[in-house]
């Protein structure tokens, strides 16, 4: 995994693996709402945090930078061509990006939902190890799918949403 200048307590900047950023906020009882700006890549996505949901919206309507999604797929580990499918667009399209190119409405929209499960499966696990161990494993309350094979779409991430907080609360799925 790659390290990336991420936010400090007091706006300074360090050189940090994105996850290793987003266990100290962890430890500290920190939101999801702040974790999933941070695995967007915190002031380098967007100056100053979202405050609620709604915000995130407006950024997603106005479109995030290449940079977000490189950070994304960093903290997920994955390789930019299945970032690309998560988000439903050619691999060559998002090759062609430049970091601070934007994105357009939709794939920034589930960049951002992508980034917020993996926000609130952080908040569960606790550990970027055992959340993509879960990730990709298949599982009995998705029919045998992985919860990683219904991120590409709403209705899919709704789901996995739905999963995680039933982990959390303790029910057996």
């Amino acid at each position: 995994m790659k390290t990336y200048p991420l936010p400090e307590e007091k706006g300074r900047m360090s050189s940090k693996k994105v996850s290793e950023v987003v266990t100290e906020y962890i430890t500290r009882g920190t939101s999801q709402n702040k974790l999933t700006w941070v695995i967007l890549g915190g002031e380098s996505f967007i100056k100053k945090q979202p405050s609620s949901l709604i915000e995130y919206v407006s950024i997603g309507q106005k479109g995030i930078p290449k940079s977000s999604v490189i950070y994304l797929a960093d903290f997920m580990n994955l390789p930019l061509k299945d970032i690309a499918h998560l988000l439903n667009i050619s691999y060559k399209t998002l090759g062609r990006k430049h970091p601070q190119d934007k994105m357009d409405a939709l794939s920034s929209s589930m960049s951002i939902e992508i980034a917020s499960v993996v926000a609130q499966g952080m908040l569960v696990f606790e550990e970027a190890e055992k959340f993509n161990n879960w990730l990709h494993k298949s599982n009995i309350a998705l029919e045998g799918k992985t919860p990683f094979d219904l991120l590409n779409t709403p209705t899919g991430i709704n789901i996995i949403k739905k999963l995680l907080i039933r982990i959390e609360e303790g029910v057996y799925t």
